[in-house]
């Protein structure tokens, strides 16, 4: 019998019409790189799910423990709603309570440098990386005192501001101007999440770097489409692969070293200056849609350190 990863999120975040396709295209393009690993790959809603701890921790779905029995996970924790958030970190911390394996968990320190964009850049500058500079936005109504350090730290713009717990480039406003800026402040301040600016870097593109047991694999960047702003595939961007990594496999390689990460996605822009960490992520980072070699390449090195993890429970 295979042994089974299991992808959690939430739905909500999702439109309803999309969300059979969503789980189905996933489901599809995991599976069929997990099964020459010996594994089996499955997506799950966390609305589905009721955390709980009975002498033990306990995950309900649908009448079943799934914590039963030992498995992997890889969890989402960060959605557009603030409860939709507090949901996934629940289940997260159940799972990480328990004896499965929350893939999500891949290096040391605390969770928020999975997700957190300017606590990692924060960590990343104190080793020397090269870091895009960066202003947190204060909550409600102080939120317009981030304007005044924007210009004093990052210059006339134009600037960026988005959300320091999301992915996928969702929330993600250009400003070309202060009027602009304060608009999207007062925009944000109302939404309850957490916001940080930066400036605009032109770059030519936005590469991934995979990095297992500390050592870089390859890379994939992806391409703003034309007159864009935005990298993500999610977005509109498109994807190519090349040798580009090698010109920050040092600084890579010293991040994981740090935190003694068995696996991570570590994205960089790529300016005419060089390369500048933008932010880095855990778990699936995906590469599913990279051409050949380079989607083997990754998946074996993903589904290797799964199931060499797997291996140590017998």
């Amino acid at each position: 019998m295979n042994q089974l990863i299991t992808w959690i999120y939430h739905s909500e975040d999702y439109d309803p019409y999309e969300v059979a396709r969503f789980e189905q295209s996933i489901t599809t393009r995991y599976s069929a790189l997990a099964r020459p690993h010996g594994l089996d790959f499955r997506v799950i809603s966390a609305t589905e799910l009721v955390p709980s701890c009975v002498g033990r921790p306990v995950l309900r779905y649908r009448g079943a423990d799934l914590l039963s029995q030992k498995q992997c996970y890889i969890v989402e924790d960060m959605s557009t709603d603030s409860q939709g958030a507090q949901a996934l970190r629940a289940v997260y911390r159940t799972i990480a309570a328990s004896d499965s394996v929350l893939l999500n968990r891949s290096f040391s320190g605390p969770d928020y440098l999975e997700r957190d964009k300017l606590a990692l850049i924060q960590y990343a500058a104190a080793l020397g990386v090269p870091t895009i500079d960066t202003v947190g936005v204060p909550p409600g109504k102080y939120a317009r005192r981030a304007i005044d350090e924007a210009r004093l730290a990052l210059g006339p713009g134009p600037l960026v501001i988005k959300p320091r717990e999301l992915s996928g480039g969702t929330g993600v406003l250009r400003t070309d101007s202060d009027q602009q800026l304060a608009a999207a402040v007062d925009i944000v301040a109302q939404t309850g999440a957490g916001y940080v600016i930066q400036p605009y870097l032109v770059h030519h593109g936005d590469m991934r770097v995979y990095v297992a047991d500390g050592q870089v694999v390859c890379s994939l960047t992806r391409r703003p489409r034309k007159d864009g702003y935005l990298a993500s595939v999610s977005q509109g961007g498109s994807i190519e692969v090349n040798k580009d990594h090698e010109l920050v496999a040092e600084h890579c390689e010293r991040i994981a070293r740090s935190l003694n990460a068995e696996w991570m996605c570590i994205d960089w822009l790529m300016t005419d200056s060089g390369p500048i960490l933008n932010e880095w992520s855990t778990a699936h980072g995906g590469f599913t849609m990279m051409p050949e070699p380079e989607r083997t390449q990754v998946a074996n090195a993903f589904f290797g350190w799964i199931r060499r993890k797997a291996a140590t429970w017998s």
